[in-house]
């Protein structure tokens, strides 16, 4: 006697979910075309005919969305959380928080990952800021929508969502020269992994060759996005002569102003200090502090807009798409300039 094939048989077959082939068997859903020839082909060769419990698996819906953060700590992720919060919840749909480890990047994925492959999420949108094209590749064979917050992924079938943080950088960059007439300025980067870090130490290095003064190495502090580093930094640039120092983010900044102050050393007229990020608080400290605003919020309704869009297209083959959203300069007075004004 022969033993029934089944949508268990098929899925192990074809490395795909259960889901997967129910969504082929439907003729609707998330598939690429490739997984739907190999699914249907392999239905042929073994006989198998489902009953309709395989064919609804696909129809099920449960109604909520995964939201990955690093943290959800400090302002720039309490708005992205709005965001997403405030187009979902317009959609009937909820969200699933999860957030990282700091000490072990590599469980942190296999935790979302695992909570993709049990099936209690409809999609996913994910800020890994330090993601490799492994993760992606496997992330992606649950076939379900998934957004990539943050990182610049290259030649991978997903979406991604960044902040323009070269052009934000060299905004920076080019204001405290231009304006200010500073030649030696200090650049503390973030994590060395991480995306907008290196775009932002990219755009501080294009604008200070484009203007004709010479990148000189020692003005470049490690810092990890924590006001803490910020304040380590601070020596480092002082003995290296900056006339000014550029923080690649707010916290970082704000660890520089307390430093100096502590010093008894001016922001603003001594020394300029700026940031990245325009956090909430950066407008109410003691000097204002000059720095390039990041559309936080419309980064969260673009990502969940994004997984909508998905879940509800017809069209299950279309192009990963990459989504860039400007900076704007904000200049207060930590930088020398004694009106603030927004270029």
């Amino acid at each position: 006697m022969f033993l029934k094939t089944t949508i268990d048989d098929i899925a192990k077959m074809a490395g795909v979910s259960k889901s997967t082939v129910s969504r082929a068997l439907n003729g609707t859903g998330y598939i690429s075309k490739e997984k739907k020839a190999k699914i249907l082909e392999l239905v042929k060769i073994h006989n198998y005919v489902p009953d309709s419990k395989a064919i609804n698996l696909s129809k099920k819906k449960t109604m909520t969305i995964g939201l990955v953060l690093p943290s959800v700590a400090g302002p720039f992720y309490s708005e992205v959380i709005q965001g997403v919060e405030e187009i979902l919840s317009a959609n009937r749909y909820f969200t699933i928080f999860m957030t990282f480890d700091e000490n072990s990047s590599e469980k942190n994925r296999e935790r979302y990952i695992s909570l993709i492959s049990s099936g209690r999420v409809d999609g996913m949108i994910i800020f890994d800021p330090e993601v490799n094209e492994s993760t992606v590749d496997k992330v992606m064979k649950f076939e379900i929508p998934i957004v990539y917050l943050g990182e610049d992924i290259h030649g991978m079938n997903v979406d991604t969502i960044l902040v323009d943080n070269f052009n934000g950088a060299y905004s920076m960059t080019e204001h405290l020269i231009k304006i200010h007439k500073h030649e030696r300025i200090a650049f503390i980067t973030g994590p060395a992994k991480s995306f907008d870090s290196v775009e932002r130490l990219r755009g501080y290095k294009f604008a200070l060759e484009n203007n004709d003064i010479k990148f000189d190495a020692n003005l470049v502090c490690r810092g990890d996005f924590t006001k803490e580093s910020g304040k380590k930094a601070t020596e480092l640039c002082l003995k290296n002569g900056a006339s000014a120092i550029f923080a690649s983010n707010d916290e970082m900044a704000l660890g520089v102003i307390e430093e100096l102050e502590r010093r008894k050393i001016n922001v603003g007229k001594e020394i300029a200090v700026v940031g990245f990020d325009d956090a909430f608080w950066s407008r109410y400290i003691q000097p204002p502090l000059t720095t390039v605003h990041q559309p936080m919020h419309s980064i969260g309704k673009m990502a969940a807009k994004t997984i909508l869009d998905r879940m509800n297209s017809n069209d299950v083959v279309k192009s990963p798409m990459r989504i860039v959203l400007s900076t704007r300069l904000i200049v207060r007075n930590s930088c020398g300039c004694e009106i603030g004004f927004t270029n």
